[in-house]
């Protein structure tokens, strides 16, 4: 340190120490001022005013100037301010070349950390010794403390509300349908579940009247009544059909609510809807089922009756004649007939149960199939030739086509008879002349046993419907109804495809398409 400084310091101490009438007035203003001031060199403390040895009294000692106060400076971090310390220079050093003039320390005294805004200011004198002035802001901290952490809990509540507002909104784009229109019916907002529903692209819809959505089912009479009411400020709630771009028709449970102003007057419509297609889809199946069900129980209860009543009648009948065969030959002949008649209506009415039976089996999936391999061309010459019998008709011609070499398939041939069967007695059946064909071939890996005849074919109408059970070509007494049923069943049950084509009054066409396997025969085993 230089001379003249030391000197200097000297000077001012001595002067300060003394009863200079000089300095009697400087003192008086000194220990008034309320904030607390010390003069010092950063090293020293010369002089202190009374609020700063009153306020550092506990923690000073017995000499002022072996009293170092910044070193009970502590660093305080909360809401940014921050008194930066020492940071490799001297505590006084960084004050001074600081851009704000002071800074904010902390002083801990009896567990209280009190906060104070210290500055330096040179002496006119002497440029190494400096005013330090202390300034207790404990309080107006407190107070800004408190608002900023109002401030910020405000903005924490903004944000988290922000942030649920989003999420919510998310969750509504993402499950709920909605869109917004002026008074008029125009579009004014989409959202995107809306729009990928409805095959539209981001925007597409806003512009357009909401009309452009309404459903094709859906009557102008029934879309009007809807508009009117919600422009008349009622709220509607309902199911309604809308259709997309394409066409395509989407159910939806839609609420429609006007929306108004302070003054009641509606300014726009607001429009929540959630698709139930699905929903609707399976009640019309499950109606769709039911009426199924009823017409099959009634078909049932009609075909169940038809024998039983017969069984009945013509045992009543041949029971009122008994007494009289013994000697009335005439007698004898009805009351043969009567038990004749029963009987053949006893064997149908075991078939229909039997047939019942195996439809119950086959929709339980109860059904065991035994699948072995099958040569197909053997087979079906078997079954031509034992439903030969079938064809009593002089007019119709019983035909056989099949390969001349070995087509084999896996099969439960038990099952494959009966269809073959079932199909082969249908055609006979329903052709008065003509012919019936049994026709074997391949194609593409495939073996399709085909029956086709030139009967009385099927209706447009009832073609989709036949293989369903009980349903029949037209009104009459011939067979149940169940056998297409039972023979679609069993072609399902097996792995195998039966198509039909048929054209009405000219006749039909019945094709059994297996998958076809190899065999190693004995002579391909020679061959190897």
């Amino acid at each position: 340190m230089p001379i003249d400084t030391v000197t200097q310091k000297e000077q001012l101490k001595g002067r300060l120490r003394s009863n200079d009438p000089q300095y009697r007035y400087y003192k008086t203003i000194f220990n008034t001022i309320s904030d607390m001031i010390a003069v010092t060199d950063g090293e020293t403390i010369f002089d202190a005013n009374t609020p700063f040895l009153n306020f550092f009294a506990p923690i000073m000692g017995e000499s002022l100037e072996s009293f170092h106060f910044w070193e009970f400076f502590e660093k305080i971090e909360k809401f940014g301010y921050v008194y930066d310390g020492y940071q490799n220079k001297r505590w006084f050093e960084t004050i001074l070349e600081g851009n704000r003039g002071h800074y904010t320390v902390g002083v801990r005294m009896e567990g209280i950390l009190y906060t104070f805004n210290i500055s330096l200011s040179p002496l006119d004198t002497s440029k190494s010794i400096y005013i330090a002035t202390l300034t207790n802001v404990t309080e107006i901290m407190g107070y800004k403390t408190s608002l900023e952490e109002g401030l910020r809990s405000s903005v924490d509540d903004r944000n988290k509300t922000q942030f649920l507002l989003a999420q919510y909104d998310k969750a509504m784009d993402a499950a709920t349908l909605v869109f917004k229109c002026d008074l008029k019916g125009v579009i004014t907002y989409a959202n995107r579940a809306l729009s990928e529903v409805m095959l539209y692209g981001k925007g597409e819809l806003v512009g357009s009247h909401f009309s452009i959505l309404r459903g094709n089912n859906t009557s102008q009479e029934s879309y009007h009544r809807i508009w009117k009411g919600v422009q008349g400020g009622k709220i509607y709630q309902g199911i309604v059909e809308l259709s997309d771009k394409l066409g395509g028709s989407h159910y939806l449970d839609v609420c429609f609510i006007p929306i108004h102003d302070y003054e009641g007057v509606v300014v726009e419509f607001f429009s929540l809807s959630h698709e139930i297609t699905e929903v609707m889809e399976a009640k019309k199946m499950a109606i769709k089922t039911l009426e199924a069900k009823n017409k099959f129980f009634d078909h049932v209860s009609h075909e169940l009756r038809t024998p039983l009543n017969a069984i009945i009648n013509f045992t009543d009948s041949a029971l009122e004649s008994f007494d009289e065969i013994i000697d009335d030959e005439e007698s004898r002949h009805l009351v043969r007939m009567y038990i004749e008649r029963s009987h053949k209506n006893s064997v149908h009415l075991l078939q229909l149960i039997n047939s019942l039976l195996d439809m119950a089996k086959l929709r339980a999936g109860k059904e065991q199939y035994l699948m072995e391999p099958t040569e197909v061309t053997t087979f079906v010459q078997e079954v031509y030739e034992n439903t030969s019998a079938l064809n009593t008709k002089e007019g119709v011609e019983y035909l056989l086509e099949i390969p001349t070499t070995a087509v084999y398939v896996q099969s439960d041939q038990l099952r494959l008879r009966q269809i073959i069967t079932n199909l082969i007695s249908n055609a006979i059946k329903f052709t008065q002349w003509g012919y019936v064909r049994l026709y074997v071939h391949t194609v593409e890996g495939e073996c399709w046993i085909e029956v086709d005849d030139s009967g009385i074919g099927i209706p447009e109408d009832k073609l989709e419907h036949i293989f369903e059970p009980f349903e029949q070509v037209g009104v009459h007494d011939m067979g149940t109804g169940l056998g297409l049923g039972i023979v679609s069943e069993y072609a399902k049950g097996m792995g195998m495809r039966l198509d039909v084509r048929s054209t009405f009054k000219e006749g039909s066409n019945f094709t059994l398409k297996i998958p076809t396997i190899k065999i190693d025969t004995e002579d391909d085993k020679w061959k190897k």
